[in-house]
């Protein structure tokens, strides 16, 4: 089983980056068919076929944890590469 940690710095209010994280996440569910649901104010919870996972939104990051299931582990640098780039795009940041 892999396992993907993104810790992702941020400059920018916590408000702004729920409502970018959110796209993000809207385009990982169609891309990978990975389901999200907020939990609370600032985490959710991950699934889909062989991807469960949590992501945190703190004041300064973006904390991603997930578990790669055995189908879905060869894909672990992809998702995670287009995570980055994503959040990149996003918050205009060259974080990795």
């Amino acid at each position: 089983m892999s396992e993907i940690h993104i810790h992702y710095p941020l400059d920018c209010h916590i408000d702004h980056s729920k409502e970018t994280v959110k796209g993000l996440l809207s385009a990982l569910e169609d891309k990978y068919a990975i389901k999200h649901e907020f939990v609370d104010e600032h985490e959710c919870i991950l699934k889909g076929s062989g991807v469960t996972g949590r992501l945190e939104l703190l004041e300064d990051c973006i904390d991603i944890n997930a578990k790669l299931g055995f189908f879905m582990s060869p894909f672990k640098s992809i998702i995670e590469a287009e995570i980055i780039n994503k959040l990149n795009e996003k918050f205009g940041n060259e974080h990795a």
